[in-house]
């Protein structure tokens, strides 16, 4: 039996995004809006020799990607930047989430911070996180790459 925490922000969120569907009825100013936070979904798998994360961050780009480590805790942060508005168009209804974003995780063991490894490549961020003996005692910065 997989056992998968809960993010009660996450079933928050789906429970406004289906009430604010309803019916699609108009907001109370009929103008639409793009959130400012949002999270990307992530997947984390474990093999014999490393814990390999995959995060889905479509239309941020590898520049706005933050990834650091301290220790056993993984923070994914970073942006969407927001597209300008088009003065000759009228948006009806606004899904695609544009902002700020932040994931953090716990690793179940110890892993080579230095030997971690981040690739962006259409939308999808792969980390690969070598297992180790020891703690890392200081935060790593890793850097993406395409």
């Amino acid at each position: 039996m997989t056992l998968i925490r809960w993010d009660p922000l996450r079933d928050l969120l789906n429970i406004q995004e289906r009430v604010s569907r309803f019916g699609d009825l108009p907001a109370e100013d009929s103008q639409p809006k793009r959130r400012t936070c949002w999270l990307p979904a992530v997947d984390i798998l474990e093999t014999n020799d490393a814990y390999i994360i995959r995060a889905e961050l479509p239309g941020v780009g590898r520049h706005n990607i933050n990834i650091e480590i301290l220790g056993r805790r993984l923070v994914i942060s970073g942006s969407r930047v927001e597209q300008t508005e088009m003065d000759y168009a009228a948006y009806h209804t606004i899904e695609r989430v544009e902002g700020y974003f932040e994931r953090s995780f716990n690793i179940p063991g110890a892993i080579d911070a230095e030997q971690a490894k981040a690739r962006y490549v259409d939308g999808i961020l792969d980390l690969y996180l070598p297992k180790s003996q020891e703690e890392p005692d200081r935060c790593v910065r890793i850097e993406c790459t395409e």
